[in-house]
């Protein structure tokens, strides 16, 4: 790829309003409910100087407008402001180089790149990229990147790579095609409002980025052979829908991880989430399938460096020495929500937790588990997919003093919910019993699975963006921290 970049210092009338991470409104708001997560103020960009409509071709790139220009099938973007791309093309990309902000709008492009990423962002304020309303947009990079002559570093890091930050909105579909490195990347921070969003990789991450992942919205499909999703720095979820495999870990953060609403099924071979400090989820449905590790995992180190204070949360962990939630020899703290962990070492429930958890033991497939009251009514019941040695039950219809039955098939045991913490046996190191089992399909209490949704030979481009829900996106809800 070539290196030869045009700096320009076109000013533009920019619009700002400031918002926050976890949703959209005038005016300055919190991101999420901890004073531990990301806390950037963030301002929108709402007010675009449309530059150029771009529409490639096999034979040619043709322009319209200003700010850009075609060098030998790389369309470089020079100026600030909003691009419309089409067409199709099997040996195109495109470089961005101002520090300006640029909105890339995909409306119904194929490219392929031969030497890198098809869209890099060597340098740009912000690099916003709009899926058209309606437009499926098709980007596959190459199985080799260029490298930079002066230092010999592979150019670019991924299929859309940026070296800051990017932002995706929009109401259409992008498929990426990875067979080199990551499927999206920001040396930056990545944002996620909105769109259709389906990532194959061959080579490493479906999405990454250096200090922050930020999920808002959106319908997220990813098959990744690393990493489904992983930040430098802290990756949080708040809303949108991910549906996801991996032959390596599900979300890693080497900060924290908090998510704090949407819906996120994913099966991996490793750790499902997987943060260096801190976890916390406060919302949202979170259903988890590991093969060989740990639903959640944290090595943080310290009592609650895994707290749940919310959500409905079904996960499902490998054999021993893995397990459902792990805390690195250290509590977790659980004050709401509804909570089912398997595994076959589960970290020890803090009593200091808002929320009764039951401990259970020994538990076979397809054997459904329910738990009644004093007074015979039935406030839980659960079918696990998978035998295992300890499972975490825990849902505020448990209550402090009061007794409950526990039945499944012809073993039955009363337990006295005396403190926070129920033994019912199991234990927290969930040793003994049939084990973590081979990892299957984990199931929810109704006995669904949004993974169930993803085709085994799903390619980008079958996913219809009218089978999968999204919710609305008001204008200007994109989120940036340098406009101003």
């Amino acid at each position: 790829m070539r290196n030869k970049f045009l700096i320009s210092a076109i000013c533009l009338v920019v619009i700002t309003a400031v918002v926050g991470c976890a949703s959209f409104s005038e005016g300055k708001t919190d991101i999420v409910a901890s004073e531990n997560s990301n806390d950037d103020e963030l301002t929108v960009k709402t007010d675009w100087n449309q530059m150029a409509s771009i529409t490639f071709s096999e034979d040619a790139i043709t322009i319209e407008g200003s700010g850009c220009s075609n060098e030998d099938g790389i369309l470089y973007i020079t100026e600030g402001g909003a691009y419309t791309l089409q067409g199709t093309s099997s040996s195109s990309s495109v470089v961005v180089n101002t520090d300006e902000n640029v909105k890339l709008i995909l409306n119904g492009v194929d490219l392929q790149s031969v030497d890198g990423p098809v869209i890099y962002g060597a340098q740009v304020k912000n690099l916003y990229i709009e899926l058209a309303d309606g437009s499926i947009n098709t980007l596959t990079d190459s199985n080799e990147y260029a490298t930079d002559s002066s230092t010999g570093e592979e150019i670019g890091k991924g299929v859309v790579s940026c070296e800051d930050d990017i932002i995706i909105i929009g109401e259409g579909t992008l498929n990426i095609n990875g067979n080199h490195k990551h499927g999206i990347s920001s040396d930056d921070k990545l944002y996620v409002e909105s769109g259709n969003i389906n990532v194959v990789t061959e080579g490493t991450d479906g999405l990454n980025a250096n200090d922050l992942i930020c999920i808002d919205g959106g319908t997220i499909v990813i098959e990744a052979v690393s990493d489904v999703m992983e930040s430098d720095g802290v990756l949080q979820i708040n809303g949108g829908e991910i549906t996801a495999k991996s032959n390596d870990e599900g979300l890693e953060a080497k900060d924290s991880i908090y998510i704090n609403g949407g819906i996120i099924d994913i099966s991996v071979s490793d750790d499902g989430l997987n943060a260096t400090n801190y976890i916390e989820i406060n919302d949202g449905e979170l259903s988890i399938s590991c093969e060989t590790g740990d639903a959640i995992d944290c090595n943080g180190g310290v009592d609650g460096c895994i707290t749940i204070n919310g959500g409905n949360i079904y996960v499902q962990g490998g054999n021993e020495p893995e397990g459902g939630i792990d805390a690195d020899n250290s509590s977790v703290i659980i004050n709401g929500g509804e909570v089912i962990a398997i595994g076959a070492v589960n970290s020890p429930i803090s009593e200091e937790s808002g929320q009764v958890s039951i401990v259970y033991g020994s538990f076979d497939a397809d054997q459904s588990i329910t738990i009644t009251d004093e007074n015979g009514n039935q406030v839980f019941e659960y079918t696990p997919a998978v035998s295992g040695s300890t499972m975490i039950i825990s849902s505020n219809v448990f209550e402090i003093g009061n007794t409950y039955k526990i039945t499944s098939g012809e073993n039955e045991i009363s337990v006295t919910a005396e403190t926070t913490v129920v033994e019912a046996g199991g234990s927290a190191q969930g040793m003994g019993g049939h084990g973590g089992g081979p990892a299957g399909q984990l199931q929810k209490p109704d006995g669904t699975s949004n993974f169930e949704d993803m085709p085994e030979d799903f390619k980008p481009g079958q996913m219809n963006p009218e089978t999968r829900p999204q919710g609305p996106m008001e204008e200007g809800q994109m989120q940036d921290n340098n406009n101003q």
